[in-house]
């Protein structure tokens, strides 16, 4: 079988919502890493059309950029010929997904050169408004004399005004709504905090936050995302912005106790501290055909492996990485032991606890998941190999990119240990989990 290696991989920062990267659309953002990776190609002595086709993972897709994928590939250099598509529909996990679709293309025989992209810009979803509303400005757009743009004004004027009865539909509160079970993915969380059997307390979620922050602020401090992390130059700026900028150096349980919970008000226990931040990111993976690598004499960061996805209940779909993850190893005949580092997204600490103590309890998981057939403990994740070097909390959470980061920070990592493997794992809002193993040999 031809085997898939990543032959580089980068990002950008990770930049938080209406800052940074606020006036930058999504497919300006992935034009960039495509012009930083043809320049890498170039200093390989490649030429750009050495790259068979690009795929590229958006969740909050663009409405002037429908395919912001190809956008990006034309707009950031490469020939108009090599095709571009964009994954979406995978959600958190469209990353994972992009790049074992692109592994696909490989194995396939279909490419041996992929570029696979992620890219959201997560300031710059867009607001709308009601059917009614929309048909009033159609009509106003449609006059054609004064009297006509009169009427249509009077007519459209109040409707906007009208807030009560036509509220403007923010974007990102309707895209992070599940429509099957009508909760924004903070209350399909806080059903998991909530979950007796679980046993997680706010405490245990803010601890496991402050862990994510500090881990962040260390791994900088080493050096750490230098492998993976290029400066962007921000022309509005006049500067480059080179550092993931949502870290809190200062976190602290007694600071994080202090937030409010912003879903459950009442209830609740999942607050901004212990949840994933709104961030604006890009990222790119080269993926080759090892052998072809190898010709070219081009350096192998390590190797795209397998991947599964499951699906669970949508209201607490956080716990679905559990059931993508042993049906992975199943797959592959592995367990938790053969694995030197997880990369887990942490889209929320419940998430992360409730996936970690149902993997390392046969009773979990029966109760969890054993309508699916699975009911044995399959094992402990050292907590020192669970996201070393912190996650979504401190990092971000740009939804289109984060799957590429979590594989490009398990290979840099495993480079660093000497190790073998490594496990990535993300929840997918809609009631799924993906997984995929990557390895350095």
């Amino acid at each position: 079988m031809r085997q898939v290696v990543v032959v580089d991989a980068f990002r950008t920062p990770l930049c938080k919502e209406g800052t940074d990267f606020h006036e930058t659309d999504a497919e300006m953002l992935g034009a960039w890493v495509v012009r930083e990776m043809i320049t890498r190609c170039h200093r390989w002595n490649l030429p750009p059309d050495i790259i068979d086709c690009v795929l590229g993972s958006n969740v909050a897709t663009p409405t002037h950029a429908v395919n912001p994928t190809r956008v990006a590939a034309v707009t950031g250099g490469l020939p108009v010929r090599i095709p571009a598509d964009t994954v979406a529909g995978k959600n958190c996990g469209s990353g994972v997904a992009a790049l074992y679709y692109g592994s696909l293309r490989i194995r396939s025989g279909d490419a041996d050169t992929v570029l696979v992209l992620g890219m959201e810009a997560m300031s710059r979803i867009s607001v709308s408004y009601d059917y009614a509303v929309a048909k009033l400005l159609f009509q106003f757009g449609k006059a054609r004399n004064l009297r006509d743009r009169m009427a249509g004004a009077l007519a459209l004027v109040p409707a906007l005004l009208n807030l009560k009865k036509y509220p403007p539909r923010v974007g990102i509160v309707l895209g992070l709504t599940d429509p099957m079970c009508d909760l924004i993915m903070g209350l399909t969380a806080e059903n998991i905090a909530k979950d007796p059997v679980l046993g997680i307390t706010r405490e245990d979620q803010d601890a496991f936050a402050v862990r994510s922050h500090r881990r962040a602020a260390q791994a900088w401090k080493d050096g750490i995302f230098a492998d993976e992390v290029v400066p962007m130059y921000v022309p509005e700026k006049s500067a480059y912005v080179a550092r993931d900028n949502g870290i809190r150096e200062d976190a602290s349980q007694e600071a994080f106790r202090d937030v409010k919970p912003v879903f459950d008000r009442r209830y609740g226990s999942v607050t901004p501290a212990n949840s994933s931040q709104i961030t604006d990111a890009a990222a790119a993976v080269l993926l080759m055909e090892e052998e072809k690598a190898r010709a070219l004499g081009l350096p192998i960061l390590g190797y795209v492996k397998d991947y599964a996805d499951f699906g669970y209940e949508p209201s607490c779909m956080g716990l679905a990485p559990v059931g993508a993850i042993a049906k992975l190893l199943a797959k592959t005949r592995l367990s938790l032991k053969d694995f030197a580092l997880w990369e887990i997204n942490e889209a929320f600490s419940s998430v992360v606890l409730g996936i970690s103590r149902i993997l390392n309890s046969s009773a979990l998981m029966e109760g969890k998941f054993g309508r699916f057939g699975l009911t044995e403990r399959l094992g402990e994740i050292p907590p020192d190999d669970l996201n070393p070097h912190g996650g979504a909390i401190a990092l971000g959470h740009p939804v289109g990119v984060s799957g590429l980061r979590l594989a490009m920070t398990a290979l840099f990592e495993l480079k660093r240990r000497g190790a073998e493997r490594a496990m990535i794992s993300a929840c997918v809002g809609g009631g799924q989990g993906v997984a995929m193993i990557v390895e350095r040999k």
